[in-house]
């Protein structure tokens, strides 16, 4: 059976813009009003230091104590938030009654991101401060078909689900990441030559019958492009476990820092990454680049921008054991021979590494001239492990030296620090960004899946 998808699913980092439609204005209903007053109230209990009053809520939000009191009544009972337990000034409980205070609850509901890649698929079970709880890979054959490849998403997202002991009506949205061309409304994959019948395959509809939620499908290299302007820029791989590091029974205190990196200290580096104006290259089987422009996502009239794996890379050869033909599109990937043996200094190694860096720059020169991005980052790909780092650094120093000399305005060149977590992190950030839209319009909506299912674990 079809799953119905709600009346209106936004997905506001997907770089539409929402339509405006001329005419009279919208006539509100009284059950309208009461979802609007019921976010302006989560808002305020979501973003205050220290946990609100009743008080202090109905002065932040101008609205009536009755109808305050009332709709913090029902958001604790839905679950979206609770009663904080109430501390004396030296940290003991206090004997009186002390005025409630109300807090979040991010655990009230969960979002689903998913990397697919040809011989791995990797799920990640988040709750609504993006925080993972939950993180399974599964190792799949490249040539498996596209609908065992979508069983094996659901299997995936599934055991995540029961190690969190997380039930269906709990998730409120899940994010692909995919290799291919995905159409524009992020509903099916256009073409995936890497994954066998995978654009055949319905996943946003599987998944959505599994999960009964909102689903979206998207290129990997736009949801690393989201992922690396939401959390790059602080270190993850030499701080903590990747997810592709991760055995596939982790627990949640194994993934308690996949995906939230610790904050960084260096506000050049803070200013860098979260520029509007960005280009995030995906090294990988295949080369893909997402876009981040005006501070959105820029994904063409197709939903195609950012594919420069269609580029012929002008240069040599990239290495005489896997030589590239000019007249092909794209880099074929370093050897991981090459790769080591640069990061140990071998002389020839360090000239083919060198040489692909530059051969990258001269193909990305016309896409860094038009767009004039103030950052380009290099998603470590092959290079991702402490043992290769000085393999990437001299790749990255060949490219930004490289590309200094064809550009009028060079751009900051770095690499990435999420490692292999990008794409991952970058899709629970577009499902999170559905679900920020109800929570700031409509929650009751929420509130009405959660009552339809289970209760609310405490």
């Amino acid at each position: 059976m079809t799953v119905p998808e709600p009346e209106r699913v936004v997905w506001p980092l997907n770089g539409a813009e929402a339509p405006v439609t001329p005419g009279a204005p919208a006539v509100v209903g009284v059950a309208d009003l009461r979802a609007t007053n019921a976010a302006a109230v989560l808002a305020v209990v979501r973003s205050a230091d220290p946990h609100p009053r009743l008080s202090e809520l109905v002065k932040a939000t101008s609205l009536s104590r009755p109808t305050v009191e009332a709709i913090a009544e029902e958001l604790v009972e839905c679950g979206l938030i609770e009663v904080a337990p109430a501390l004396s000034a030296r940290g003991q409980r206090s004997p009186g009654r002390p005025a409630r205070r109300f807090r979040f609850r991010p655990h009230a509901g969960f979002v689903v991101g998913v990397d697919v890649r040809p011989r791995s698929i990797t799920a990640s079970l988040a709750d609504l401060d993006g925080a993972p709880v939950a993180v399974h890979r599964l190792t799949v054959r490249a040539d498996i078909s596209g609908r065992a490849r979508a069983q094996a998403v659901v299997s995936a997202i599934r055991s995540t689900m029961t190690r969190a002991d997380v039930d269906t009506p709990r998730i409120w949205a899940a994010t692909i990441g995919t290799p291919g061309l995905v159409d524009r409304s992020n509903t099916h994959v256009r073409q995936a030559d890497n994954l066998p019948t995978w654009a055949d395959t319905d996943i946003v509809g599987i998944l959505r019958e599994a999960l009964r939620c909102p689903v979206a499908v998207e290129n990997d290299a736009n949801l690393a492009a989201l992922g690396e302007q939401w959390h790059g820029g602080r270190p993850t791989a030499a701080e903590g476990p990747r997810a592709d590091a991760l055995p596939a029974d982790a627990s949640p205190a194994d993934v308690a820092s996949v995906g939230v990196p610790p904050a960084d200290t260096s506000p050049a580096t803070s200013a860098e990454r979260k520029t509007g104006e960005m280009l995030f290259v995906l090294l990988g089987e295949r080369l893909g680049a997402g876009v981040i422009t005006g501070g959105r996502l820029l994904r063409g009239h197709h939903g195609a921008a950012g594919e420069i794996g269609f580029i012929r890379f002008p240069g040599p050869t990239a290495s005489p054991d896997h030589p590239d033909s000019e007249s092909a599109p794209g880099l074929r990937p370093l050897p991981d021979s090459v790769i080591t043996g640069a990061a140990a200094g071998d002389p020839e190694a360090v000239l083919v590494v060198e040489g692909y860096g530059r051969r990258l720059a001269a193909g990305l020169a016309p896409v860094l001239l038009a767009l004039d991005p103030a950052l380009v980052v290099l998603g470590t790909g092959p290079f991702g492990t402490p043992e290769t780092a000085p393999a990437a650094a001299l790749m990255l120093n060949a490219a930004r030296d490289h590309a200094a000399h064809l550009l009028v305005d060079p751009p900051s060149w770095q690499l990435s620090t999420l490692g292999d977590d990008a794409v991952l992190i970058g899709a629970v950030r577009f499902a999170l960004s559905s679900v920020e839209v109800a929570l700031h319009t409509r929650p009751t909506s929420l509130m009405a899946r959660v009552r339809g299912g289970s209760a609310v674990p405490r």
